[in-house]
Formats: C-alpha cells, structure tokens, sequence
C-alpha cells in the first residue's frame, strides 16, 4: 500500500463545511447525519460508505480497518489514531471513504446484516 499523508480531524471537518456538507461530531466519534452523508455520497462519485473493523492498532499510532462489502473484506485502510477519539481493536464502524481517504465514521453495536445501510 503506497505511503499516504494523514489529514487531522480539524482539516477533514474544514474540506466538510467548505464543500457544503454538515459535519457533527458526536459522542466523541466524527460522525454525519443521514442527509448529509447521502449528499456527500451523491456529490462525489468517488466515496463509498464500507462496513468497517478495527483490525489493530499499530504501535497506537495507526489504525488499520478492514473494509468490507457484502460482508467481503475488500480493502484496508490505515488512519492515524488522532482520527478517532476513542476507538479499540475489533470495533465495528460505518465508514465514507473518499480517494482512499476516511471522510466520516459511525460506531455501530454490531455488523450490519445488509451492509453499511445509511448513517
């Protein structure tokens, strides 16, 4: 996997409002709304909404989520730990992932049996 620069929360929520779409971080996982997350989804063709697993976190500095599609691990993806608040191996997340960057997250309780559904 090619080396990629890892963008802060701050920066990420700064792209979010600048491109119109409503960012609210919420029980301290960054997190969107269902209309918002659509709109984001519909206005770059490019982000895809994956069910997520924390496979392990790397010397507490990188996470490593497995992303999944039809209940198929399809791609990792790896973010600096600063990206989440609180967050533990084997956790279960919605994702929007956008040119292989984390765009949003939603902690969920467990796997969603349709896929990742809507935030």
């Amino acid at each position: 996997m090619p080396d990629r620069v890892t963008t802060s929360r701050r920066a990420v929520c700064r792209l979010l409002s600048s491109a119109g779409v409503a960012f609210i971080p919420s029980a301290g996982v960054a997190s969107a709304d269902a209309k918002s997350t659509s709109t984001a989804l519909e206005s770059r063709p490019n982000a895809t909404q994956y069910v997520a697993v924390v496979d392990r976190i790397v010397d507490g500095e990188h996470v490593v989520l497995l992303l999944e599609r039809d209940g198929n691990i399809v791609d990792q993806l790896v973010v600096d730990v600063a990206e989440f608040d609180d967050v533990n191996e084997r956790d279960i997340l919605i994702v929007v992932v956008r040119d292989d960057e984390l765009v949003a997250t939603r902690h969920v309780d467990a796997r969603p049996e349709n896929g990742p559904g809507t935030f």
